[in-house]
């Protein structure tokens, strides 16, 4: 299994943090069971103690399942919205047991 991690600082520090959380919520979690071999999907604000504003955390079948994912239509809507509403990125993909 992959778990493809990836986190992000706020281009805008003063965003509205709940429509934000909404809108990443709401993108997300249709791609579950539509996306082949993606099983879950979380997104959200850090909590305090990171180093980066927001995360996401999918957990994917394989890593074909992974590049699937990364072409996926809304995902790829996605990253074009993410380069104007965030500053930094950060990804890591790791192969992790069930």
């Amino acid at each position: 299994m992959i778990r493809h991690m990836i986190f992000w600082d706020l281009a805008d520090p003063d965003v509205d943090r709940g429509e934000l959380e909404t809108f990443l919520k709401a993108t997300f979690d249709p791609m579950v069971g539509a996306v082949p071999g993606l099983r879950c999907a979380h997104i959200g604000f850090d909590q305090g103690m990171g180093t980066h504003d927001v995360g996401l955390c999918c957990d994917l079948d394989s890593l074909e399942a992974l590049a699937a994912y990364q072409d996926y239509p809304p995902h790829v809507a996605f990253k074009s919205w993410a380069k104007e509403h965030f500053k930094t990125r950060c990804c890591v993909d790791l192969e992790v047991s069930e």
